[in-house]
C-alpha cells in the first residue's frame, strides 16, 4: 500500500530532529553501522507473581535474601528510550502520529483479526498508559540501515515498515516467501516478523525507517496480569480481563 504526502513530512521532519544522525551513506564501507531508537511499551522481562501473597500489595513485596527489586518490571513499562529521554520520544511519536493513523484505519479494514490481537494488547494498558504508536504497542526508529538476516520474535502478530529518504538499492527481502520489494517513500510494508525471515540489501543514500510492532509478552499482561491476577489489588476493581483469565 502507499501512502503519499505523511511520509515525505516524516523525512523532513527527521532530518531537523536528528540532524547529523541522518546523513548520506554507504552500508559497504567498512566501518558501516547504523542508528537504531526504540519507543515502546514492553512486557518482556517482568517478573511474574507465581506464589506470590494474595495479600500484600506487590509493591511491598520482595523474594527473602533479594535486595534489589525492580517494581516497576511487575508491570508493562516503557523502553530505556522512553526512561531516559521522553520529550525526545514525544516528538518521535509527533512525526510518526499521521502515519500510524493511517496504518490503524488500513489495519481495521483489511486484516481486523490482527488489527483486533493489536488493539486488546493497548487497551488493557495499565495507569493510564498511552501507546506511541496505536495500535500496535510501539516502533524502532532506524536511521541509515541495512539489516542482517533475521526474524524478531518477540513480535506479535504483524509489524508494518514505513520507509522514508533518497536512496538507491536497500531492497526489503522475504526470504521463506522469496519475495523482494524494491521499496520507496510511502510504501507501507506489513508481515509477521516473528516468523518470517528479513532483511534489507545494502543502499547508497538517506534510508530510514520507522518499524511498529508490539511485544508477543504482552500475553502474559493480557491474559494473567503478568501472574499477579490472584493478589487482593487485583480484585478491587472491575476489570474485562478477568475473564479472559479463567
Amino acid at each position: 500500500m502507499t501512502t503519499p504526502d505523511p511520509v515525505q513530512e516524516v523525512y523532513h521532519r527527521i532530518g531537523i530532529h536528528c540532524g547529523s544522525e541522518f546523513f548520506e551513506d554507504d552500508s559497504t564501507r567498512d566501518d558501516y553501522h547504523f542508528m537504531s531508537s526504540h519507543v515502546a511499551i514492553r512486557n518482556r522481562f517482568s517478573e511474574q507473581g507465581r506464589g506470590a501473597p494474595t495479600d500484600a500489595h506487590p509493591s511491598k513485596v520482595q523474594k527473602i535474601g533479594v535486595r534489589k527489586v525492580n517494581h516497576h518490571q511487575r508491570l508493562p513499562y516503557g523502553s530505556t528510550e522512553m526512561r531516559q529521554d521522553p520529550d525526545g520520544c514525544e516528538i518521535l511519536t509527533s512525526i510518526l502520529s499521521p502515519v500510524s493513523e493511517y496504518l490503524n484505519t488500513q489495519l481495521k479494514q483489511l486484516l481486523p483479526v490482527e488489527h483486533g490481537v493489536l488493539t486488546d494488547y493497548v487497551e488493557s494498558l495499565p495507569l493510564a498508559m498511552e501507546s506511541p504508536a496505536y495500535p500496535f504497542l510501539g516502533f524502532a526508529l532506524n536511521l541509515c540501515v541495512a539489516t542482517s538476516a533475521h526474524k524478531d520474535r518477540n513480535d506479535k502478530a504483524i509489524c508494518a515498515v514505513v520507509p522514508f529518504g533518497e536512496w538507491t538499492g536497500g531492497e526489503l527481502c522475504l526470504y521463506e516467501l522469496g519475495l523482494v520489494f524494491d521499496v520507496k517513500p510511502g510504501d507501507i510494508i506489513m508481515f509477521p516478523s516473528d516468523k518470517v525471515t528479513h532483511f534489507n540489501l545494502d543502499f547508497i543514500g538517506k534510508r530510514g525507517s520507522f518499524a511498529l510492532q508490539s511485544d508477543v509478552r504482552m500475553d502474559d499482561w493480557l491474559l494473567y496480569r503478568n501472574h499477579w491476577d490472584h493478589n487482593i489489588v487485583r480484585h478491587t476493581y472491575d476489570d474485562p480481563a478477568s475473564q479472559a483469565s479463567t
